[in-house]
């Protein structure tokens, strides 16, 4: 009686599994249509995310009456007072005094009080707006930047005072540049 049980499961379990559709091996290509309708969630949110952060910037500008530039990037920049000589170039190191500011007004971090900052250009973890700013200025120049969230430390943050998706504000003034000599 139980090796007839246990065959009857046996079989049943045989013929539920070889009725099951097979699936294709290889490569599945998937329909645009289909792929769309699995990402639209996702590029929704992220549309909404760059609206909210456009937002928050453009408050900031206004609550500070600050007028800016806006590059092809995103970056916004005001120069405020134009430096001497040439612009720095990539692996030229410059040195900066600054200040940066979350759009809540807070200062985080400042020459003043973390000391100078010095980074090599295009060749550091710099933030890229930060890099693409210096790049628009000479010795001795100083300039006012916004730096969304893309082109600053990103979704991740810093790891220490800014957290992930945050514009920032600079101000800036480009003390030295040090000439790459390769």
């Amino acid at each position: 009686m139980k090796n007839k049980i246990l065959y009857l499961v046996l079989a049943s379990l045989l013929l539920a599994f070889s009725c099951q559709k097979k699936k294709p091996t290889g490569i599945v290509h998937i329909q645009q249509s289909d792929k769309q309708e699995r990402e639209d969630p996702y590029v929704q949110w992220n549309q909404a995310s760059v609206e909210r952060e456009e937002e928050d910037i453009d408050f900031f500008l206004q609550r500070y009456g600050w007028q800016m530039e806006e590059t092809g990037t995103g970056l916004r920049f005001c120069s405020v007072k134009e430096g001497a000589g040439d612009f720095p170039h990539t692996e030229d190191v410059v040195t900066l005094r600054y200040a940066t500011i979350l759009l809540t007004g807070d200062t985080i971090y400042s020459s003043d009080r973390d000391g100078l900052k010095k980074f090599k250009v295009d060749k550091t973890d710099e933030m890229q707006g930060l890099n693409e700013a210096v790049k628009k200025m000479r010795k001795g120049g100083k300039a006012r930047l916004i730096i969304p969230s893309f082109l600053g430390y990103g979704v991740a943050g810093d790891g220490n005072r800014v957290r992930g998706k945050m514009s920032l504000a600079m101000y800036i003034e480009l003390v030295d540049i040090q000439r790459n000599s390769d």
